[in-house]
């Protein structure tokens, strides 16, 4: 099927609402979410807490983060369609849908991510370096931004207080978790219990995940429960978005699209 064929075709009509959705999410979070000013929260310089250095160069950045929880898995999703399916009529279908899923899942994760951090307004590890508190600020009394100097600008001051959860854990997981899910389905390893190389070429993309999430730690930018925190909130946007649109890992119709069925009535 050329792609030109399929995109007349109403089956993929029928998703332009989740893309509007999609899009919609992806724009809210660039250009609203990831400016939003977090609530500004009480602290004491005495907190040891928020006494660590400021990393100037980070082992993954924040745009680096975005860049691998998109490119890596698109790419994979790509090749691997079209390798194994670029015969069957499906291929484009297949690609679309699952494109989609896993745009969804890190635009969700990205505005779930910065809600919670400019509810919760939590100071990082490195805040102090921050703030720069000036002269005679007490140091085991609650104070608040307001004896902040900012030496490296209020940007990164109003960041500082951006602690919980964890945005590359949650974001990576979510987009690593849909890979390796996807991956699973695909190749029907629910039924190939002995190929064990093969499942765990299926969990690779959950160790970049993880040291995507464990650099924030060594960056001192966040703690190590930050990491749990968001692991699980990203598994869980993963895990329910790869379900509206696929079969459970466990059926045997795993790598099929939930309601396939184009206008010429081709099967998955």
């Amino acid at each position: 099927m050329l792609p030109a064929t399929y995109f007349r075709l109403g089956l993929f009509r029928r998703y332009l609402p989740d893309w509007l959705t999609t899009g919609t999410l992806l724009a809210y979070f660039f250009l609203v979410a990831e400016h939003a000013r977090p609530f500004a929260r009480q602290f004491k310089l005495s907190d040891s807490t928020l006494q660590h250095p400021f990393a100037v160069h980070e082992r993954v950045s924040g745009h680096a983060c975005l860049a691998l929880a998109a490119v890596v898995p698109s790419v994979v999703i790509a090749l691997v369609t079209f390798f194994r399916k670029k015969h069957k009529p499906e291929a484009w279908h297949v690609t679309q849908v699952s494109l989609l899923g896993l745009a969804l899942t890190v635009a969700a994760t990205g505005v779930l991510t910065d809600l919670l951090k400019c509810w919760v307004g939590r100071p990082r590890p490195d805040f102090l370096a921050r703030c720069g508190p000036a002269e005679n600020t007490p140091l085991d009394e609650y104070v608040d931004v307001s004896v902040c100097t900012a030496p490296l600008g209020m940007s990164l001051l109003a960041d500082g207080m951006r602690l919980t959860p964890l945005g590359h854990s949650l974001i990576s997981f979510s987009a690593f978790l849909f890979l390796s899910m996807w991956i699973y389905g695909q190749f029907r390893l629910a039924q190939r219990p002995r190929d064990v190389h093969v499942h765990v070429l299926a969990s690779l993309p959950l160790v970049l995940a993880s040291y995507v999430a464990l650099s924030r730690v060594q960056d001192y930018r966040h703690h190590f429960v930050d990491i749990f925190t968001g692991g699980i909130l990203g598994c869980t946007v993963a895990y329910v978005v790869y379900h509206k649109y696929f079969h459970g890992v466990t059926s045997e119709h795993l790598s099929e699209v939930l309601g396939y069925e184009d206008d010429e009535g081709l099967p998955l």
